[in-house]
Formats: C-alpha cells, sequence, structure tokens
C-alpha cells in the first residue's frame, strides 16, 4: 500500500530559456513505517542552516528548500576544470498520502536532523485510534 506520492519533474539543474539557474530537486528515499514517513534526502555539502523544512497541511506535504555552495573563495572557484556536483539553490516535495486520502500526522513532532550529507525528516502519524476531543466554549 503506498501512501507517499513523491512530486518532482526530471528537470534538474538546468538553464532555461532565460538564463536562470533552475532550483534542482535532489534524490529522496522515502520510508513508510508503521509509525511515521522516513524521509532521507541527498544534500552532500549542505549545511543545516542552509536547509529548511516546511509541512503544509493543505496540501499534505513536506517541502525541503535550501542551497548549498561550492567551497572555496572566488579566485578558486574560477579553476573549476570539472563540475559533476549539484551545487546551488534546490527544492524537493514529498507529499504524504494522496489528494483524496491525505496522511493524519502529528505535525508539532516532525524532526529532522542533517549528518553525512543525509538530510533525515521523521514525520510521526497520529494513532490509528486517536480521535481529538475539543472542548466548545458556551456562549
Amino acid at each position: 500500500m503506498n501512501f507517499v506520492e513523491p512530486l518532482f519533474s526530471q528537470e534538474n539543474d538546468a538553464d532555461n530559456k532565460d538564463g536562470e539557474v533552475k532550483d534542482f530537486e535532489p534524490e529522496a528515499d522515502v520510508f513508510d513505517t508503521e509509525s511515521s514517513f522516513i524521509i532521507h534526502v541527498s544534500l552532500p555539502g549542505a549545511k543545516k542552516e542552509d536547509v529548511g523544512v516546511n509541512w503544509d497541511p493543505e496540501k499534505s506535504e513536506v517541502s525541503i528548500a535550501g542551497v548549498i555552495y561550492r567551497p572555496g573563495d572566488e579566485e578558486f572557484i574560477k579553476t573549476l576544470a570539472l563540475s559533476e556536483r549539484k551545487v546551488g539553490p534546490f527544492e524537493r516535495k514529498v507529499r504524504l498520502g494522496t489528494r483524496a486520502n491525505p496522511a493524519q500526522i502529528d505535525a508539532d513532532m516532525i524532526m529532522a536532523k542533517l549528518e553525512d550529507g543525509i538530510l533525515r525528516v521523521e514525520v510521526p502519524k497520529l494513532d490509528k485510534d486517536y480521535v481529538e476531543i475539543k472542548r466548545v466554549d458556551i456562549q
């Protein structure tokens, strides 16, 4: 049963017709465990202060965006002879659940950790038997 709908295109860090560099979409693995969704995003060279993770409850979507810089000063970067690594701005969105059946998650408990070039985002699911009881004030 697949509850993860990746949102991505095949275009990566290519120049568009206006010569602007488009955001690239880093590779990701998404795990659907009993208690949570776990997303691993490959971000070699990224620093945690340059990466943001957001949850959009209306779209049931995790958005990961930021920038990866090429290390070195301007003079050193001018000596670049071969460029294979993806650097620059990036954005990756992952929908959890489907449009018709969005994932029921605990947004307050989402955690992210960047370690060894992999961003790990854990999105806990709400307990299937969870029922939210809301007190209504009488006017």
